[in-house]
C-alpha cells in the first residue's frame, strides 16, 4: 500500500466518526429513528467498511484480508483461541437480555443475517485494512484501529444510547477492550476470518442489537422511538 494511503488510515478513524454521526442524526432527523439507523448502518457497512477497503486494496487484496499469514490453531496460538471464545462466552450473557418466548420469529430472522453482515463488515475494516496495511505495527495495526472501532460505537448511539451505568462512553469503553481481543487475534495471525466468525456469533446472541428491531420497526410497525 501507498504511503498516501497509509497516511490517509491514521485520519480515517475521525473522518469516520464525523460521517457517520452525521448521517445518523440528520436521517433520524428527517425520517424518524428507524429510518436514521438503518441508514447510519447502511453508510458506514457500505461505504467505509467494505467501499474504502475495497478502493485501496483492490479486488486481489481484499479477499486476501481474510487469508490467515499464521494459523489461529496451533500450540502457541492456544492462548489467543482462548481468547476469542472468552469474548462469545460474554456474548451469551446477552441472551439473558432478551425474552425469546416474546421475540417474534420475523425480528429473529432479521437479525441473524443483519448480525453476520455488521460483523463482517467491520472486521474488514478495523482488523483486516489495518493488519495488512501495518504488518508487525503495534500501534497503527492493533491499537489505532481498536481506538476508532470504539469510538465510532458513540455515532449510533446518539440515535438510541446504551441502557447501561455510564451510558454511551461507558460502552465505546466495552468495545475497546472487545476490539482490543479482536485485534490481537488479527493481528497474530495477520487475518480478520477468526474474527468475523466470532464477531458474528456475538452479534447473533444479541439478536442484532439495536439495528434488528429498527429494521423491523421499519418493516413492521409505525416506528421505533
Amino acid at each position: 500500500m501507498t504511503l498516501p494511503r497509509k497516511r490517509f488510515l491514521y485520519t480515517l478513524p475521525i473522518l469516520l466518526l464525523l460521517s457517520t454521526a452525521w448521517v445518523f442524526v440528520s436521517f433520524a432527523a428527517w425520517f424518524g429513528k428507524p429510518a436514521g439507523y438503518v441508514a447510519g448502518f447502511l453508510f458506514y457497512d457500505g461505504f467505509w467498511c467494505l467501499g474504502v477497503p475495497y478502493l485501496l486494496l483492490g479486488k486481489r487484496n481484499f479477499l486476501a484480508l481474510f487469508k490467515e499469514d499464521r494459523p489461529l490453531f496451533q500450540k502457541k496460538y492456544a492462548w489467543l483461541a482462548l481468547l476469542l471464545l472468552s469474548t462469545t462466552a460474554g456474548a451469551l450473557g446477552m441472551v439473558m437480555r432478551h425474552d425469546l418466548a416474546q421475540t417474534p420469529i420475523a425480528l429473529i430472522a432479521i437479525a441473524i443475517p443483519a448480525a453476520i453482515l455488521t460483523a463482517t463488515c467491520e472486521e474488514i475494516l478495523w482488523r483486516g485494512l489495518y493488519v495488512k496495511a501495518f504488518p508487525g505495527q503495534v500501534f497503527a495495526g492493533l491499537l489505532l484501529p481498536t481506538l476508532g472501532y470504539a469510538v465510532w460505537h458513540l455515532s449510533p448511539q446518539l440515535i438510541y444510547p446504551a441502557s447501561m451505568p455510564g451510558g454511551m462512553f461507558a460502552f465505546a469503553g466495552l468495545t475497546f477492550f472487545l476490539g482490543l481481543c479482536y485485534g490481537l487475534v488479527s493481528y497474530k495471525t495477520g487475518s480478520c476470518k477468526w474474527t468475523a466468525i466470532s464477531h458474528s456469533l456475538n452479534g447473533v446472541l444479541d439478536l442484532g442489537g439495536a439495528l434488528a428491531p429498527a429494521i423491523y420497526a421499519l418493516l413492521f410497525t409505525a416506528g421505533l422511538q
